[in-house]
């Protein structure tokens, strides 16, 4: 028997979505997520996404991934997260779809109220590249 979890906010009303004209066009083409390629984070947290504002993000992944040891720090609405220190695989997920749009995936999805901030360090690796979904909320 499965387990249903209700998805609540405040005053048990749902998210919706806010307009944005840039929608899909600020896509990386046909793929479903926005990418950001080239990320130097050498010796110092280096933000990879900042978010002002209500958001539902739905996909967090960075890939390009040197092996070697790699701090990765998520700030919801001011309060820390994650902020880990660890050497990842040549792509890590973090969060949402292994696939966007694969059939047999559950999808997820992250609010926040005020701000967003996702963050990366490297020892030496200077080209990491970061894909994400996030949608502006009312």
């Amino acid at each position: 028997m499965a387990i249903l979890i209700p998805f609540k906010t405040a005053g048990d009303v749902l998210p919706r979505l806010a307009p944005d004209s840039t929608w899909p066009s600020s896509l990386s083409g046909s793929t479903g997520y926005v990418e950001v390629t080239g990320i130097n984070a050498v010796g110092s947290l280096t933000t990879a996404l900042s978010l002002t504002g209500k958001y539902a993000i739905d996909y967090l992944r960075f890939d390009n991934l040197a092996s070697e040891s790699m701090t990765f720090k998520l700030t919801v609405d001011g309060v820390v997260i994650w902020n880990d220190t660890f050497t990842p695989s040549s792509t890590l997920r973090l969060f949402g779809l292994s696939n966007v749009g694969a059939t047999g995936n559950i999808p997820s999805r992250m609010l926040c109220e005020d701000s967003f901030l996702m963050e990366v360090q490297t020892t030496a690796d200077t080209s990491v590249h970061f894909y994400y979904v996030a949608r502006p909320v009312l």
